[in-house]
């Protein structure tokens, strides 16, 4: 396969993200959004912390060391930093990093 052929495929293809994330903004630029958008948009942090606590804890064995503290943890610290800060990035890292402490160097 050629060079070009490879190229003009990266580049069609980019072209086509380009267009498919700024089409929407561009039809909808003079309209309003409607409630159900907007509901949307003001609970998704919400909803993907949700999700994410439901996605760790979905394999965690109860019933076998360490029981899970290690993930309870995460979450009760996840759910802490986003009640008080209201910042899902900054929840989510910050009880990331303290599952993976926990993980790596208390339960061994």
């Amino acid at each position: 396969m050629q060079d070009s052929y490879l190229i003009t495929g990266i580049i069609v293809a980019a072209i086509a993200t380009y267009m498919t994330r700024v089409s929407p903004f561009v039809f909808f630029a003079k309209r309003e959004p409607s409630p159900l958008i907007r509901y949307i948009e003001w609970n998704m942090p919400l909803m993907i912390m949700v999700i994410l606590v439901f996605y760790a804890l979905r394999d965690v064995k109860w019933n076998q060391y360490p029981f899970g503290i290690a993930e309870i943890t995460g979450v009760t610290v996840a759910i802490f930093i986003h009640v008080k800060f209201n910042n899902a990035l900054l929840s989510i890292i910050i009880s990331t990093v303290m599952y993976m402490f926990l993980v790596q160097k208390v339960f061994v």
